[in-house]
């Protein structure tokens, strides 16, 4: 059984709880969420997803992640994450940071991948740079420690390309051999349209207090060769995970440190252990002048202590740090295993510059409402439970699955009947009683959640592929919180409701 098939079975077993039958449903049982209704963080739970980079295009955010994925022991206990299985990238994207979907994963690298040069694809960076007068796009990643690759698409979905067949950057690069950890990639295209890549990581015995283990490098206008050799930047107590803004004609560095801070540098220097500190600068390549401490170790807001990575964005006018912890193992009932989640908490301006953020699984507001009157993905969700996504679609892992989708608007006069593309599972569990239940308010009928009313039921049965009209029982107005129950072995591809 492959790690990917093994995560959604463990998934799925772990949320099954035994209650009272859901009204109006067939299911004896309800799973529960590994999340609150109202929590954003992280932001999916049904996998893994750990050192965020992100894109804004077209007024869309998307996410690429190191895909970790659980690891077993020849028992099937889970063992602590070697982060040796990882050769995938997970990408989601939303319009509202709130609503997302779930989108196939990137095969980067291994024997089958994209980039099969490369043993590993981990940390992964992104921007795009119009060439030819096209939107072309470029994914940095690390094949563990030992370099960084790049791969090329003409979207942010791909399909990808490994355009040079060997990596970007390796320890045989000028100026890289000393470089314990050649990875984590951060780019920036700056204003006169000139690119920058910046990676390392590592701290050499002895030299904790200047690691010398991060550089720069200028990229030429392919943005897949180098223009000139990397050079050191000079950053104190430097771990990994560098990432590069420009703010108010400032070059802001922000970085992870290491965990051999001592009482004095904290005091001095405004920094501790493994928290993100940011330098800023007048020059794209340094030097950088060290500030303060931006986001303290996610084991201060969680109590799950591990490696700090990040991203900075601005969407919509608003300024975000997109970030990952380990509280999804808690509430999957393992501990201290070193499996990652992303989350988004927002970042307030004081004066210009970044005030400090604070780790939250209330997470940010929703940016925007959702049109439910166009289609939408059936791997598009606030909150799922029991829920395998794949193919960008959703299906059920045990009768009584369910997914929320968050704030959408509905307007004064409101739905009356949506469209519900669907089919049946092919296979031995074919059934004749598969079905969809739509409610608003929330998943079950719970005292601990705000109030839910069934709205309509689908039966999907053994049809194949195929667009069904539901009508609801009454018309739906304003902003509406929708959840789509599953029961039985069928596919959720998409779904808009209708005037």
């Amino acid at each position: 059984m492959n790690g990917s098939k093994k995560i959604i079975l463990f998934l799925a077993a772990a949320v099954l709880t035994t209650c009272a039958a859901l009204s109006g449903s067939k299911t004896p049982v309800k799973i529960e969420a590994y999340k609150a209704l109202t929590d954003r963080n992280p932001i999916m739970t049904h996998t893994f997803g750990a050192d965020p980079t992100v894109l804004v295009y077209n007024d869309r955010v998307y996410i690429y992640m190191t895909g970790d994925v659980l690891e077993y022991d020849h028992n099937l206990n889970i063992k602590t994450n070697s982060y040796n299985n990882i050769n995938t990238l997970r990408v989601v994207s939303s319009a509202d940071l709130a609503n997302w979907v779930y989108h196939e994963p990137i095969k980067a690298a291994g024997h089958d991948g994209i980039a099969r040069w490369a043993q590993r694809s981990w940390a992964p960076a992104i921007t795009y740079k119009k060439i030819n007068g096209q939107d072309k796009f470029f994914l940095y990643f690390s094949n563990n420690a030992n370099g960084v690759g790049v791969l090329t698409a003409d979207s942010p979905l791909g399909p990808w390309t490994d355009p040079i067949g060997r990596a970007l950057v390796s320890r045989q690069t000028p100026n890289c051999a000393d470089v314990p950890w050649v990875f984590d990639p951060a780019v920036l295209i700056d204003d006169d349209g000139k690119a920058y890549l910046y990676f390392g990581g590592g701290v050499p015995q002895g030299r904790e207090a200047d690691p010398g283990s991060a550089r720069v490098v200028q990229l030429n206008s392919d943005m897949i060769s180098l223009a000139g050799d990397p050079v050191k930047i000079d950053v104190p107590y430097f771990f990994e995970a560098l990432a590069m803004n420009k703010l108010n004609g400032k070059y802001i560095l922000s970085y992870c440190t290491n965990w051999s801070v001592t009482d004095q540098a904290r005091s001095r220097l405004r920094i501790d252990r493994a928290v993100i500190a940011i330098m800023s600068g007048d020059n794209p390549m340094g030097p950088f002048t060290l500030e303060r401490t931006i986001f303290r170790n996610p084991g201060t807001f969680f109590g799950f202590w591990g490696n700090n990575h990040h991203d900075i964005f601005q969407f919509k006018g608003q300024w975000y740090l997109a970030y990952h912890s380990q509280i999804l193992e808690e509430a999957m009932g393992i501990r201290s295993k070193g499996y990652r989640v992303t989350h988004i908490d927002t970042i307030r301006m004081n004066n210009g510059q970044f005030e400090s953020v604070t780790g939250t699984r209330r997470g940010v507001e929703q940016a925007g409402r959702l049109n439910p009157y166009i289609w939408h993905l059936g791997a598009k969700s606030a909150i799922s439970a029991g829920i395998s996504f794949e193919k960008e679609n959703a299906s059920a892992n045990a009768d009584g699955a369910w997914l929320g989708i968050v704030g959408a608007d509905f307007g004064n006069t409101g739905a009356r009947s949506m469209t519900i593309s669907a089919y049946a599972q092919r296979g031995t569990d074919r059934r004749a009683d598969n079905s969809i239940e739509i409610r608003t308010g929330s998943p079950f009928d719970s005292g601990n959640f705000p109030q839910s009313e069934v709205i309509g039921n689908l039966t999907i049965g053994n049809s194949e592929s195929a667009n069904f009209k539901l009508e609801l029982t009454k018309a739906i107005t304003g902003i509406q919180d929708i959840y789509f129950i599953l029961n039985g072995n069928f596919v959720l591809d998409a779904w808009q409701f209708n005037e």
